[in-house]
């Protein structure tokens, strides 16, 4: 989604290609993409990845950033501003903490047959139980919110940093701001009832505040 995010808000040009997830590896290896580095990811290759000008292909959103600053500068991403590896921890926390809520949602929403199949086998082997089982689990519910608390309330901090706002370097847009921004909107797709999303909203005015400064560069999702 960051990703997304970073070539809107650049205005560069680009066509989405949709891939099923058990055909992402094959693929990214035929077109001679490097796997992650052990110990990295839970897996071996991942999606977002790219072929820019010239024909090279990169993986990974942070990579990606970096390729797209180095073909367009402006408008900056401001990947070195000390704030992009700090949202992408916290960020990360805060997913892995409400996974137990979000992700038995994902394959019914989101994907294909194909791909939903990989999805819970996969899931299942790193949860230890089938998501249906997950959702139901003491992991979920308020027990996942309280696994939220600390980086949501470490996210909040950050973005009182710049008390005039609304982005993460106050009146600057950074790659960070999209890291934060594309969290929401995957959370906001997961929603049941307001028990995500909304409640997300309502953690601090700071968050809310950032993320509708952020929805114009999310207009273009889908194609």
């Amino acid at each position: 989604m960051s990703t997304r995010l970073a070539l809107n808000y650049k205005g560069l040009p680009y066509k989405t290609e949709w891939i099923e997830y058990p055909d992402i590896a094959p693929k990214f290896k035929s077109f001679g993409i490097p796997s992650h580095a052990p110990g990295t990811s839970n897996y071996e290759y991942s999606v977002p990845a790219i072929r820019i000008s010239g024909g090279s292909y990169i993986m990974e959103s942070l990579a990606i950033a970096k390729a797209l600053e180095e073909l367009q500068p402006e408008p900056s991403l401001h990947l070195d501003n000390g704030y992009t590896d700090r949202v992408q921890a916290v960020a990360q926390k805060i997913l892995g903490a409400l996974a137990p809520i979000g992700m038995p949602r994902i394959p019914p929403r989101l994907l294909n047959p194909t791909s939903e199949r990989y999805f819970r086998e996969t899931r299942e082997k790193r949860f230890g139980m089938p998501l249906q089982e997950l959702a139901k689990s003491d992991r979920a519910g308020e027990n996942a919110w309280k696994a939220a608390e600390a980086p949501l309330q470490e996210l909040k901090g950050i973005l009182h940093e710049h008390e005039d706002g609304p982005y993460v370097m106050g009146e600057r847009v950074s790659f960070a701001d999209f890291i934060l921004a594309g969290l929401w909107r995957f959370v906001q797709i997961l929603d049941e009832g307001g028990d995500l999303f909304e409640r997300g909203m309502k953690i601090d005015e700071s968050i809310p505040k950032h993320y509708e400064a952020c929805k114009k560069w999310l207009e273009r999702d889908d194609h």
